[in-house]
């Protein structure tokens, strides 16, 4: 390659990167943003339906309102600064804490509070497959609700939600109490709660030889090690699950009991396992945790968390006395996306045009009379404004895949007429500019 072209090529490659979004983020291109806003419809019409109200809350919040329960790693990666004022803000790393300084904030609304919401939220992590430091979630809180028939109602509707988007997929349940209570009997010391919960949450991804490995590092005997991993390996459907967490944690059996006869009742319980290896890294969860995972896939979405949530009792308390017990769940919607489309479920194109209409420029005024009372009719139309000739205008008309192409010409509006082209059958006539609404509309098939 000649110098000259060598430093050109080199000087678009700089100036391309350059360009790029900030690093963990992108651009959500036309046909990838239709995708997403299709799944926003889709889950927040069945979140409705449960009863759930849509909210939005501010992108930026207090920090001391994100840091409070979030945990030490999720400190580490909330996007933080001061403003103008030498104020310490950060931007929303999930749904769940704003909505519960909301709910704090306004304890005059009446019991149970049931929200959704389809936001946008950024964590500082290492970008890797499927993980994004700015992306979209899907979720609901039920806040007001103590009860086990609160925790049935968002696993059940957690489980509808993939259903509704053509996923089937298995939920992966456990308990912190549970945990706790083994912590205990194994005389585990506190300070070493967090580390082990880490570790725990991580088990799979960094093999069991690992595990083992940095549980002996967290200054762990040989019966705590071994105790923690041949539990933490359990994975067995939850109806089978009862006298196992019984006998960890007496207290849990009713409660459990329960669970599976409601999860039966809503005709999910063959798709709840029982997984001791399920803590969820943020330390506001108090009870019953759960994730979901594409099972029949690739090996990676096994061990993939599509989303996940559960019980968190003490948040609310942190933010205004008294508190108020509270569960939900959230769906990682850019991860959900990728999978869609590795399952050829979903297709990244552009919505196509109905409707193309091209004038010579002392019939432009007439153009957009006819775009507009198309428009009104519900097509997707769009009018020239790049001054095409005919033939450019049917080549550009193929590149948007248009289905009509409607030309305004000057012999042809004398006598009343416009041209129209049905693109995909390959026809053109003249028809009346009286009854052009009426004719496209038969030619389209969708009003």
């Amino acid at each position: 390659m000649a110098p000259n072209k060598a430093l050109h090529r080199w000087l678009l490659i700089a100036q391309q990167r350059k360009l790029q979004p900030p690093r963990g983020m992108r651009d959500y291109e036309p046909g990838l943003w239709r995708v997403i806003t299709s799944l926003r419809d889709k889950w927040l019409d069945l979140a409705r339906k449960w009863g759930y109200d849509p909210i939005e809350t501010p992108v930026l919040e207090h920090l001391w309102v994100l840091e409070t329960k979030a945990g030490e790693q999720v400190r580490e990666e909330i996007y933080w600064f001061k403003d103008k004022a030498g104020r310490e803000l950060g931007l929303r790393f999930d749904m769940t804490v704003p909505i519960a300084r909301y709910a704090a904030m306004n304890p005059q609304l009446p019991k149970p509070i049931r929200l959704c919401y389809f936001s946008r939220v950024w964590r500082y992590d290492e970008p890797q497959a499927g993980r994004w430091r700015e992306f979209w979630q899907y979720g609901i809180e039920l806040i007001g609700s103590k009860h086990v028939e609160a925790d049935a109602e968002v696993i059940a509707l957690f489980t509808e939600s993939y259903r509704r988007a053509g996923l089937d997929i298995e939920v992966r349940l456990f308990d912190r109490r549970i945990m706790e209570s083994l912590l205990e009997k194994y005389k585990i010391p506190a300070e070493k709660k967090h580390g082990i919960l880490t570790l725990i949450d991580k088990r799979w991804k960094i093999g069991e030889d690992e595990f083992k490995k940095q549980l002996y590092e967290q200054n762990l005997s040989q019966e705590q090690v071994e105790a923690l991993v041949e539990f933490t390996a359990t994975r067995k459907p939850l109806k089978e699950s009862i006298n196992l967490i019984a006998d960890v944690e007496p207290k849990l059996r009713e409660f459990y009991e329960e669970l599976v006869s409601l999860l039966e009742a809503y005709g999910i319980l063959d798709k709840i396992l029982f997984d001791a290896s399920i803590v969820r890294g943020l330390e506001y969860y108090t009870g019953l945790v759960f994730e979901a995972y594409y099972t029949r896939g690739d090996e990676k979405w096994k061990r993939l968390a599509l989303g996940g949530g559960g019980r968190y009792d003490e948040l609310l308390g942190l933010y205004r006395k008294p508190g108020a017990p509270a569960t939900g769940f959230a769906i990682g919607v850019d991860r959900v996306i990728m999978l869609l489309e590795e399952l050829g479920l979903v297709e990244e194109k552009p919505e196509p045009i109905d409707v193309i209409v091209v004038a010579t420029r002392e019939l432009y005024k007439e153009a957009v009379g006819i775009a507009l009372k198309l428009r009104e009719k519900g097509l997707r139309v769009e009018i020239d404004v790049m001054r095409r000739r005919i033939k450019e205008a049917l080549r550009y008309a193929n590149k948007r895949n248009a289905r009509i192409l409607v030309y305004v010409a000057p012999r042809e509006y004398r006598e009343g007429k416009v041209v129209v082209r049905d693109l995909l059958e390959r026809k053109q006539e003249l028809v009346d500019m009286n009854n052009i609404t009426e004719h496209i509309k038969k030619l389209i098939k969708t009003i």
